[in-house]
């Protein structure tokens, strides 16, 4: 009897669960989804990463058949400790302070991201264990950080038999560093084009950036593929799916404000302009956000009559976010204005069609977002580019009445999710092996 002998698949990732970044989603679906009957597979990730958005500790990150090979950083969580000081402005001792500027003015300096104090520490590691180079099949990086794809053309030139599918999740050089002047532009460019023309296949997370790359390297167009990020359906169990009795209109954000590129602004100035015209009163409407806010937005928003209508969550657990979601009756969705943001898609719009509730989507009429949402009837989208307070208010309007006649009170129905879920989309990727 033939058996078919497993292919050894090598996953570099910097950020992997508990860590609470959306980047740390795409591997672990990918280490989780992968076949383990064709497949072994490994994770190289680091042990004590950079945490920005905190980490999970209720989540186990130990999937059965997956290795999790873990490699501290020089810096790691301690940049963390630092970036906290830098929010607090007194009350720190001397020493404290020196550590902060040297951190701040480092941050300056650093290439091509905080992966590179990980980088030396993983290429150690592979030496010792030259073994875990010389019999992996397929290397798959994902980016950002770049350091991945650094790790992953260390171990491609080692073993050329290795196929290598480098992953962007967001620009790098192309719409990013292209508009920056500089030595880091230059090296940014450099080891970009680097990645292109090593790499056997690379993917991206958008159609939009797929085409932005194959007109910037024509040369390797052919090697370049999309594959969205997606869902898992064991977070979304059917009972949260239902929607609860509520005479309050809701609206439930989840995420940043990226320092005020995501802006929560237009939805204010229609939610202010409908209390106004006494379309809704301020007891009529809610709107939750959940994360870390900076404390300038929020003094921003104390500008705008809808601002007490504002619940701010903070930084709450993730089986909290998916409740949250399940009980608004719109979920809030900002794209900021700008190509290397639009052009790419919020991970977290996969969790809101996961979870069969209409989206408001505040973004260019050009983004992607805008477009899977239009095309597959998930809510309504208003273009940001241009934005016409007027004109978005005639549809704002619609939306609350049609709110008022009870025509939100169901999910969404399930045609068209299955495209979305994360192991559809790891086929995708495996197809490439």
């Amino acid at each position: 009897m033939d058996f078919e002998i497993k292919k050894n698949i090598l996953i570099i990732a910097y950020a992997y669960p508990p860590n609470n970044v959306a980047g740390a989603q795409r591997p672990h679906a990918l280490a989780k989804y992968l076949d383990k009957a064709k497949y072994n597979v490994k994770v190289i990730t680091c042990k004590n990463p950079d945490l920005p958005m905190g980490e999970n500790l209720d989540f186990d990150p130990h999937i059965d058949g997956v290795e999790l090979i873990q490699v501290k950083s020089k810096i790691g969580s301690s940049a963390s400790k630092l970036r906290q000081n830098n929010q607090i402005k007194s009350n720190i001792k001397i020493l404290s302070k020196l550590k902060l500027f040297l951190f701040k003015t480092a941050q300056r300096l650093i290439f091509p991201d905080k992966g590179m104090f990980w980088y030396p520490e993983v290429k150690s590691f592979l030496k010792k264990n030259n073994e875990l180079v010389k019999n992996t099949d397929v290397i798959f990086s994902t980016s950002p950080g770049v350091t991945n794809h650094r790790i992953a053309s260390f171990i491609k030139k080692q073993n050329s038999k290795a196929k290598w599918i480098a992953d962007f999740r967001d620009f790098n050089y192309v719409e990013h560093w292209e508009f920056k002047s500089g030595i880091k532009a230059i090296l940014h460019k450099k080891l970009e084009a680097s990645i292109i023309r090593k790499a056997d296949e690379v993917t991206f997370v958008t159609q939009t950036m797929q085409k932005a790359y194959q007109k910037f390297y024509p040369k390797h167009d052919q090697k370049m593929h999309c594959v969205y990020n997606g869902f898992d359906k064991s977070d979304f169990p059917e009972m949260v799916q239902q929607l609860r009795d509520t005479e309050k209109l809701s609206f439930f954000y989840a995420g940043s404000f990226y320092n005020g590129l995501r802006s929560p602004f237009p939805l204010m100035q229609l939610v202010d302009k409908a209390i106004q015209d006494k379309i809704l009163s301020t007891d009529d409407i809610q709107i939750r956000i959940a994360g870390n806010i900076e404390e300038d937005i929020k003094q921003q928003m104390e500008r705008f009559e809808s601002n007490q209508c504002v619940n701010f969550l903070g930084s709450i657990p993730r089986t909290e976010v998916i409740k949250q979601m399940s009980e608004a009756t719109f979920l809030w969705l900002i794209v900021a204005n700008i190509k290397a943001h639009y052009q790419t898609i919020p991970i977290k719009i996969f969790e809101y069609i996961a979870a069969r509730k209409l989206i408001v989507n505040f973004a260019p009429a050009a983004a992607e977002s805008s477009q899977i949402i239009e095309a597959n009837n998930l809510g309504f989208n208003f273009d940001t580019l241009e934005f016409n307070l007027e004109e978005a208010y005639i549809d704002f309007t619609q939306l609350v009445s049609d709110f008022k006649n009870g025509y939100y009170n169901k999910p969404l129905p399930v045609e068209n999710l299955d495209s979305f879920v994360w192991d559809n989309q790891i086929k995708l990727i495996e197809n490439l092996f």
